[in-house]
């Protein structure tokens, strides 16, 4: 293991909470330097850097190394996987939030404005991206039903502390771990969410993980979560939305399964009501 621990980490002000931004990478040399460039060239200074590289062969290293005096730490070793580097990386910061940046991911202005809404230290604060691919900023204000349906992405989401101090990421979900700990996370009433309503991040999912494959696992898993997790309206909603889906794409009226997936999704509900009856069992 190769272990780089600085000493020239920012300390915290009384007026603005500390953010541990952390990129876990392999073998990203093509665009890991634009990542760290988006960091160190930002507004907000109020920040360390943490980097936990797979032990990578393609020049990620020496990209790491040329910028290692603007880093508070970082390590090259063998993992599990994204979700393992994750789990890693968290115990190695000291922030009051913790931000994943993807190696292929970087971030906007809006990360700047996004960090002055950070306030509770109990509060998950979320905001926008945007994809390129898809050429749309993703994806507003989440609902417990809209989580049900779809993830938070991971590049929009400060996580508080105090969450890693009673979770980690489930590495029996290769792909989506992170929106099985997101599940978890709203399901549990000590946990607040908060949108924020900026774009903070550029997130290019055409050559990502969970993008480009199937989590088959947490596929499995899901409607026993949502079960378990949520109000029982909400797990109704979806195993009746995942039937109609299902039936049009079968008899092939794709447009009219796309049309009742939006109506679905704009069901209005009182988000603190919904996280009051959740069940945190």
């Amino acid at each position: 293991m190769e272990l780089k621990t600085l000493n020239n980490r920012v300390v915290a002000t009384h007026s603005q909470p500390l953010v541990s931004i952390i990129t876990v990478v392999l073998n990203g040399a093509k665009t890991l330097e634009k990542a760290i460039k988006s960091v160190i060239h930002q507004k907000f200074k109020n920040y360390e850097y943490i980097i936990v590289d797979g032990n990578s062969v393609d020049g990620s290293i020496e990209i790491i190394k040329k910028y290692e005096s603007k880093l508070a730490c970082w390590i090259s070793e063998p993992d599990k996987g994204i979700y393992d580097a994750m789990n890693k990386a968290v115990p190695l910061s000291r922030g009051k939030w913790i931000y994943f940046l993807g190696a292929d991911d970087h971030l906007l202005e809006g990360f700047a404005t996004a960090v002055d809404y950070l306030k509770n230290e109990k509060t998950l604060y979320y905001g926008n991206v945007y994809r390129p691919i898809i050429n749309r900023i993703y994806d507003g204000k989440f609902s417990a039903y809209k989580l049900a349906c779809r993830n938070i992405c991971h590049q929009g989401i400060f996580y508080p502390r105090h969450i890693w101090e009673k979770y980690s990421y489930n590495l029996k979900y290769p792909i989506l771990a992170d929106y099985e700990l997101n599940l978890r996370c709203f399901a549990d009433s000590d946990i607040k969410f908060e949108y924020v309503p900026v774009s903070i991040a550029i997130f290019w999912d055409e050559g990502g993980v969970s993008p480009t494959q199937v989590d088959t696992v947490f596929e499995k898993d899901k409607l026993a979560l949502i079960k378990n997790k949520f109000p029982l309206w909400i797990y109704l909603l979806i195993v009746i939305r995942l039937f109609l889906l299902t039936t049009l794409n079968k008899l092939r009226f794709e447009k009219v399964a796309v049309t009742i997936y939006h109506y679905l999704l704009r069901i209005k509900s009182n988000h603190s009501k919904e996280k009051s009856t959740i069940n945190k069992n």
